[in-house]
């Protein structure tokens, strides 16, 4: 019985300088179900019935300098990394390159047999080690099955890791201080039969933001780990509605929206709400006069735009940095916001980018770009 293709067709970038290994992994590969192959001995395979996985495109480089360059731009998913190449060597190729790019399912080719090489190879970030007089086609196959499976497991759990850490330091930092300051004003009002309004709204104020802070762990918990295909999806006009109302109510704020028809109607994460909710809350802390934010919806060339402005105070500078990068979010300082925490590493995760900009007269304008 021919075996079952696993996934979907897969796009493979070799790095690789020496002619007749690149011809080896083209040989492999043509008993896979062939790509249409971009290296230099440009050539079409034929289809096999009996394919472990799909292979839609190969392509080959031979510098480490070019293979960087090729993987940040249309980011393959799988890297066959041979490590001698003219412009770097040994365990350095592989260094470089996962510290170049974003993380990629990496398999290291090798000429040498050295267990201990592919050992250290994988602890320092690749997915699976080959040695090249071992390759077949079903040896390939089975090597880049299991290095794109491989990486979608320490990826997600690198993510619940964020994800994890983040509400442990919600819970230690946020809900303690909140929790001190109430204790500390309810004690004064046990000391003597008086007390003041201002003691009364910083009791209440530091309430309101237990609450808010169990929600948002709450929040983020619960999507720690979700499981594959039930994700829940909505409307994305519905989720600019949800967002907006939330806010609305929570702060007394009207917020101004202005949504093309053509940019809603698609599916969304309902995760997104809880992106627009956070983003929301900062720019209303942000507004003077109070009722400037507002947000709108358009549909562009690669997706939809959705833009959350305010007239006022800029986002600092640090709080831009968190926005447009994507960086272990899981540490940072008491004084950061730990909404737009919570957003910068939700973003990532379905590929929302961010960007900030100037708004006239002032305040910040917040851009969000994500794919249909």
């Amino acid at each position: 019985m021919p075996e079952r293709s696993v996934g979907p067709p897969f796009d493979v970038l070799l790095v690789e300088d020496n002619p007749d290994d690149v011809r080896l992994v083209e040989w492999a590969f043509s008993d896979m179900g062939g790509p249409d192959t971009h290296s230099q001995s440009s050539r079409q395979y034929p289809t096999a019935a009996s394919a472990r996985l799909a292979i839609d495109n190969l392509s080959s480089v031979t510098r480490l300098s070019t293979a960087i360059a090729h993987a940040t731009t249309t980011s393959p998913d799988v890297v066959l990394l041979d490590l001698d190449l003219p412009d770097s060597r040994g365990l350095e190729t592989l260094d470089s390159f996962v510290s170049q790019t974003s993380p990629l399912p990496i398999i290291v080719l090798t000429g040498r047999d050295e267990n201990e090489l592919g050992i250290e190879a994988i602890q320092r970030g690749a997915q699976e080690y080959l040695y090249k007089g071992d390759i077949s086609h079903t040896v390939l196959a089975r090597a880049i099955q299991y290095a794109v499976e491989r990486h979608e497991i320490r990826h997600r759990l690198f993510d619940a890791t964020n994800r994890l850490r983040l509400t442990n330091e919600i819970v230690r930092r946020q809900l303690r201080n909140d929790i001190s300051v109430v204790i500390g004003q309810v004690d004064q009002l046990a000391d003597t039969d008086q007390h003041s309004d201002r003691t009364i709204e910083e009791i209440l104020a530091a309430a309101r933001d237990i609450d808010a802070t169990i929600d948002i762990a709450a929040e983020f918990t619960d999507t720690a780990l979700p499981d594959e295909g039930t994700e829940a999806k909505r409307d994305l006009g519905m989720l600019i509605a949800a967002a907006v109302d939330r806010v609305e109510q929570t702060t007394g704020v009207s917020i101004t929206r202005s949504v093309d028809s053509t940019a809603v109607g698609d599916m969304y994460p309902a995760l997104f709400q809880t992106i627009l909710m956070y983003l929301l809350y900062d720019a209303v802390d942000r507004a003077d006069p109070a009722d400037s934010v507002s947000i709108t919806a358009k549909a562009v060339a690669e997706g939809v735009q959705l833009t959350i402005t305010n007239v006022g105070a800029e986002l600092p500078p640090e709080h831009q940095d968190l926005l447009s990068t994507a960086t272990d979010s899981g540490s940072g300082s008491p004084g950061d916001n730990i909404g737009l925490r919570l957003v910068s590493l939700i973003g990532p995760k379905y590929e929302v980018d961010i960007t900030v900009e100037e708004n006239i007269p002032s305040g910040s304008r917040v851009i969000l770009s994500i794919d249909r």
